[in-house]
């Protein structure tokens, strides 16, 4: 059954890494059809014409994977069909969970090459369309597709780029959107950050609630990096995550009544070499945090 990509990509300098909002102006909207996805069928012998930028459509989020808070974005795996969806285009004011940001075509496709280009979709490719100009963790979830076999055969070949934006803090149930996101990330950034009204944890999916308003926790905007040669200790990486995390809120007047709450990704279960992204949750000790400004 088709699935929409599995991971977040949020945009950190040269880092890839993923996290939505609702119509209403937040992420706190009424979450996306169930994860069950129901494409409609084509009529025989038609085949869907190739995908453009703009185009909405209310596609139901794939399985979800709830220990999988903003990290590397992960593949969907070696399933064709997991890279292939057929919801049909709707009118982007009417509720929906993606919008195609990007369309990459490809002289000869492949779904190795689709996989290598997923990365583009959160970078040159989407930014753009979003109106990104700073590098920070978002809500967005990134989502790509290729054609399917019928479309395939039809000598189609194309890599789609969706956008759509996270109802959790863990992947992957979208809140449904009405309207374009174009610009929208560059032009109201805040929309785009991530807040809970519980107290942080990394290690359960919390729904999301607008940074606008007071809120119990906040995810900070910006990360720390760690390069490692083996994969740290828990207590290790507890004690750098505190000391990263309290230098990215140093300049805050409220820095001594605010618990941090550090965590990195990728887990050790997925690394293979490399750095890791540590990332920071913020609450205070007693009552909410201000609206983001």
């Amino acid at each position: 059954m088709p699935r929409l990509l599995r991971g977040v990509i949020l945009l950190i300098g040269g880092v890839i890494v993923v996290v939505l909002s609702s119509c209403s102006n937040d992420a706190s909207s009424t979450s996306a059809a169930p994860s069950t996805r129901t494409s409609a069928a084509s009529p025989a012998g038609h085949v869907p014409p190739p995908p453009k930028v703009g185009q909405c459509r209310n596609t139901p989020s794939g399985p979800l994977e709830s220990d999988r808070p903003p990290g590397a974005p992960v593949g969907q795996g070696d399933d064709p069909g997991d890279w292939v969806d057929q919801t049909p285009v709707i009118d982007c004011s009417k509720a929906h969970t993606l919008e195609t940001v990007a369309v990459i075509k490809p002289v000869e496709l492949t779904l190795a090459l689709v996989k290598q280009l997923a990365g583009s979709c959160a970078q040159s490719e989407g930014v753009n369309y979003l109106g990104i100009s700073s590098p920070s963790v978002r809500n967005l979830h990134f989502a790509v597709y290729w054609p399917s076999p019928a479309q395939r055969a039809a000598g189609q070949s194309w890599v789609r780029c969706d956008v759509g934006v996270r109802a959790m803090t863990a992947c992957c149930q979208l809140a449904a959107q009405t309207g374009s996101l174009r610009s929208d990330v560059g032009s109201d950034p805040v929309r785009f950050y991530m807040c809970v009204d519980q107290v942080p944890d990394p290690n359960r999916s919390q729904p999301l609630t607008s940074c606008k308003k007071p809120h119990r926790g906040e995810l900070l905007p910006a990360t720390i990096e760690a390069d490692v040669t083996h994969y740290p200790s828990t207590t290790i990486l507890n004690k750098n995550g505190r000391s990263g995390c309290a230098k990215l809120t140093a300049h805050r007047d409220d820095r001594a009544d605010l618990v941090i709450t550090p965590f990195w990704r990728p887990f050790k279960a997925d690394w293979s070499g490399g750095p890791l992204t540590g990332f920071c949750f913020i609450h205070r000790k007693t009552g909410l945090m201000p609206p983001v400004r």
